[in-house]
């Protein structure tokens, strides 16, 4: 059964009374065209859950420190955008900032690094590019003014090394030539291996990348590298796309949390920790065509991405948004920078939670737990929803930062609560992705929506199985119906089946809040 489409949606957050009309407190049902008897009309229901009803909150801005709330909100109000898009871009950008330089140490065995997983749909025209190009430029010109300061030296110090690797080359072909003995053979091969590259010219994102160039990204800049796209040609890539249908995504798998990857370099193979933040903002269809593609499925690659599909504002666009002041894009672009300028340590800083922040974390984590029992709102993505937790404290790890800039304090209950209000508005953002795209691959919503519309069709308060699977005779077996018909129920839009007392007729009772014009009597 179905219930992923439940989570974070009015139907279940809320518990709302629908006021039942007196004449709708009996219904009187039929049997074989024969007056049947009086049976209870439910007296209350919860609001029905539609299938493409989610209700989608909008982030705050006010879950941001100065100056990225001031910009966020700018940043929004000129581009007539929903505010979320800025507000997880400029989380993105945090991460690219201080990934590996800080981790949250919740508890003493237990932490969490600081990179993250997101990605945001958004249709066409919805500015995707305007939002990501204003929020990751202090990073590019950071990139650029390091490139520029450092390629002097860096091009000296590679052509010294392919002058060494020249003299080495030639010295083992006379040597070979010779017929040397083996002492002498292997100290060339000594100093080969000696012989390193010197470090690569700083790169801190990329838009797009084969899993090979990826891997290589991630060597030559120490185990970090951020993807920051407005297109999904990354998931194409490590989807098998291009290579015939043969997967490499287990770079992005171990880029989420650190897991030992190997990488071939030369003649050798290293090993890193890699960690990868990704932010994309494409258009919708790449979640469906991300659901459709098997080489993503089992592997729990979806369940590392925060979703967010926010409602978009087009069609109520007045064009008329101010200039972003330059001071707050200033302010903005300076905070980014004084993290980019965080020297990397040898190991990363412990971030702790103040006991406060422990207990409130707790807390949520209790309650996100509940939730995974079978019945819950996140039986059907436990995956997901098991990772929230843990979600829930990177985004408290880049606020703090934010607020702080690294200064050794504790992370405070006030920023962890802001963490989780991200984490809980993105509930039903996941829910709507895996509802209609992940888990609908199956096809068993669709086909309880077609149900549904058939059911609406009679326009009645009551229905008997009997008038449902003959109506659907020719499209699908009993047992299939009673199926879809479960999904209906925990959708708040039919009740559970009533036996009618005295004979076999079985009947549905129809939410009225989901019905238009419905006959009082049915």
């Amino acid at each position: 059964m179905n219930k992923v489409g439940i989570i974070g949606n009015k139907g279940k957050y809320e518990k709302k009374q629908c006021n039942i009309n007196p004449l709708q407190k009996m219904v009187k049902t039929k049997n074989d065209g024969k007056e049947g008897n009086l049976i209870d009309f439910p007296q209350n229901w919860e609001a029905p859950v539609y299938f493409d009803d989610f209700n989608l909150s909008e982030i705050s801005e006010t879950v941001l420190p100065s100056p990225y709330k001031e910009f966020s909100e700018a940043l929004s109000n000129r581009l007539e955008t929903p505010k979320s898009a800025a507000i997880l871009c400029i989380l993105s950008i945090l991460a690219t900032a201080v990934q590996n330089k800080f981790v949250v140490q919740a508890e003493a065995d237990y932490a969490e690094p600081l990179n993250l997983y997101i990605m945001v749909g958004m249709p066409p025209a919805n500015r995707k590019t305007a939002i990501l190009k204003s929020c990751v430029k202090p990073v590019i010109d950071y990139e650029k003014k390091q490139r520029m300061q450092l390629e002097p030296e860096y091009k000296k110090q590679l052509s010294m090394f392919y002058s060494q690797k020249k003299l080495i080359e030639n010295e083992r072909k006379r040597l070979t030539t010779e017929k040397a003995n083996e002492g002498a053979i292997e100290i060339i091969a000594e100093k080969e291996m000696m012989l390193n590259e010197p470090p690569a010219l700083p790169k801190l994102f990329l838009t797009d990348a084969t899993t090979e160039s990826l891997a290589t990204a991630l060597y030559e800049q120490g185990g970090k590298i951020s993807i920051i796209t407005d297109e999904g040609g990354i998931l194409d890539t490590c989807s098998g796309l291009y290579t015939g249908g043969v997967s490499n995504i287990d770079v992005l798998l171990k880029g989420w949390d650190g897991g030992n990857l190997s990488i071939k370099r030369r003649d050798r193979e290293v090993y890193i920790a890699p960690y990868i933040t990704i932010f994309m903002i494409v258009q919708p269809v790449i979640f469906e065509n991300m659901a459709k593609n098997k080489n993503f499925a089992g592997k729990g690659f979806y369940e590392r991405f925060l979703f967010c599909e926010p409602y978009s504002k087009i069609g109520y666009r007045t064009h008329q948004g101010q200039t972003i002041p330059g001071e707050v894009v200033r302010n903005y672009e300076c905070a980014i920078t004084e993290l980019l300028n965080i020297p990397m340590p040898a190991h990363p800083a412990k971030i702790r939670l103040s006991k406060q922040a422990l207990l409130a974390w707790k807390i949520f984590q209790d309650k996100l737990e509940k939730e995974l029992r079978k019945g819950g709102k996140l039986e059907l993505c436990q995956g997901w929803g098991g990772k929230l937790c843990g979600q829930t404290l990177r985004l408290a790890g880049l606020l703090h930062i934010a607020r702080y800039k690294g200064n050794s304090v504790s992370l405070n209950e006030d920023t962890m609560n802001d963490a989780i209000a991200i984490a809980s508005c993105l509930i039903s953002h996941a829910a709507k992705v895996f509802d209609n795209f992940i888990l609908s691959s199956d096809a068993r919503i669709k086909e309880a929506q077609f149900v549904w519309g058939i059911i609406k069709g009679f326009g009645k308060l009551s229905i008997t199985q009997r008038e449902i699977v003959y109506a659907l005779r020719h499209k699908m077996c009993a047992n299939q119906i009673k199926e879809l018909l479960s999904i209906l129920i925990e959708r708040n839009l039919i009740s559970e089946p009533v036996k009618t007392p005295g004979c076999r007729t079985i009947t549905y009772f129809v939410n009225p809040q989901a019905l238009e014009n419905v006959d009082e009597h049915g």
